[in-house]
């Protein structure tokens, strides 16, 4: 392997550095570690969106950050609520202003409309939830957590029962019919984020550890943890027929999970910065996605690529909701502005009576030793062949390869954050795009561990291990 000095640009590292000092100085805001997210790597993806989308209309009226919005059932109302406490109530088909309530002594950071429209729910900083009516904007009634940051609202779709979760970490399911606690239990560390599932069964929380947990509602009970991300998870959303989860996190990414079963069965890569806030469409057949970069993405969830991009919001977008009928999308952001999006509805293509000639082919993971070792000595060949740059990680970077019956190599994924950060310095990413090495996903298929590690050396072994591993250093 050849050896490469690799040079920076002094002006571009000054430019940064002090853009990054100063708006660190300058943001104290608590809960957000706006240091972290600005020192993040900034990296190119590799998905091409097919359209770029304009919004229908702008709302403004706010004069501070926007940090949530929530869209009434019958998609005829907006509720947004903002850094100074405000929360402003909007007609949705005509844009205008219906009412402004100085709701808040400080950040509302979450709101939840109830399933029947009648009552709006709003989380704050200053360790309030507040109830309120909806139609007149009166304050209902008001619980005071006493010192404890409310970061996250969220309402059972029967609209009995509201979970609150707090920088401290506690979680509260709250009775709207008789206004008494039922249930108080902990997360790891503070919650950000909280869902309940379709059928009401399960509770969602997202924390401040990058942990995923899922709760039985009745009980409290702990049902299951996945350490989902290396940072907080800002926003979680379980996808309408309740088999799948979205968490959105400060990692840049979206990842989906089976929630009983705690599989990763998806990592969405589009943002090149914090992932805010995540939602289903009700059809479940589209995930839009807001971001500290400014872009709001549209996911095909069957192809887990990105189908249109949004752009018109100049600062962070803090939240983002659909409105029932899928066909509106609704975003609000640290620009001040709630902005309202075309959605255009993903058809079903027609059902066809002409029997298939052949049936589905469910791919098959290879487990014979022979066949795995083939593919591993083939994997192998085409990284160290390819590998001709100088290490510039410092710690090793670490992937799940998948391998075709043919050698071909199908996909990968970074397992830790550092294999994330530097995987366009990698071959990976041109391996899998070679235009003469297109993976066919019927194919039989191998996994393998691929680790590359700071002082040149190549790993590759399966999986699931055999206790063989071959290794080089810079090709040797």
């Amino acid at each position: 392997m050849e050896s490469k000095q690799v040079l920076l640009n002094p002006t571009k590292t000054i430019t940064v550095t002090a853009l990054t000092t100063a708006i660190a100085t300058t943001l104290i805001i608590k809960g957000i570690d706006f240091q972290g997210l600005l020192s993040k790597r900034i990296k190119q993806t590799n998905y091409k969106v097919e359209k770029i989308r304009k919004p229908l209309q702008t709302l403004s009226g706010h004069s501070t950050w926007i940090y949530a919005v929530a869209v009434s059932p019958d998609g005829q109302t907006i509720a947004s609520s903002s850094y100074d406490g405000i929360i402003k109530i909007w007609d949705l088909p005509t844009g205008k202003l219906i009412r402004t309530i100085d709701a808040h002594t400080d950040v509302v950071e979450s709101l939840a409309i109830s399933p029947d429209g009648k009552t709006l729910i709003s989380g704050s900083w200053d360790d309030c939830v507040k109830f309120w009516n909806l139609s007149n904007g009166n304050l209902v009634h008001a619980i005071n957590l006493n010192s404890d940051d409310i970061k996250a609202v969220a309402i059972s779709p029967d609209g009995n029962t509201v979970a609150i979760g707090s920088y401290r970490g506690f979680i509260k399911l709250w009775s709207l019919k008789t206004e008494t606690e039922i249930l108080r239990f902990q997360h790891s560390s503070p919650v950000i984020s909280l869902a309940f599932s379709p059928d009401g069964q399960t509770l969602a929380s997202g924390g401040n550890d990058g942990k995923l947990k899922m709760w039985e509602v009745k009980t409290g009970k702990e049902k299951n943890t996945l350490a989902a991300h290396d940072h907080p998870i800002w926003s979680i959303a379980y996808h309408p027929n309740g088999e799948t989860i979205a968490s959105g996190s400060q990692d840049r990414t979206i990842k989906l999970w089976q929630p009983e079963t705690g599989k990763k069965v998806g990592t969405f890569n589009g943002h090149s910065n914090a992932v805010f806030s995540v939602a289903f469409s009700p059809d479940g057949k589209t995930l839009a996605s807001g971001s500290y970069d400014s872009k709001i993405l549209l996911w095909e969830v069957e192809t887990q690529k990105p189908m249109e991009k949004y752009q018109g919001h100049t600062k962070p977008v803090w939240s983002v909701g659909f409105t029932q009928d899928g066909k509106t999308l609704v975003s609000g952001s640290a620009d001040e502005t709630i902005k309202i999006w075309p959605v255009s509805l993903k058809k079903s293509p027609p059902k066809s009576n002409v029997a298939k000639p052949n049936p589905e082919i469910i791919p098959v993971e290879v487990q014979e030793i022979a066949k795995l070792e083939d593919l591993n000595q083939k994997l192998y060949q085409q990284i160290d062949r390819s590998w001709r740059e100088t290490p510039t990680w410092y710690e090793d970077l670490e992937y799940q390869v998948r391998v075709d019956i043919d050698g071909a190599i199908a996909s990968y994924e970074p397992i830790n954050q550092s294999a994330k950060d530097y995987v366009l310095e990698t071959p990976l990413p041109k391996l899998v795009n070679d235009g003469d090495r297109k993976p066919v996903s019927q194919k039989p298929f191998g996994l393998f561990r691929v680790i590359l590690t700071p002082t040149g050396v190549l790993e590759v072994s399966p999986w699931w291990g055999w206790g063989a591993t071959r290794k080089s250093e810079f090709g040797s």
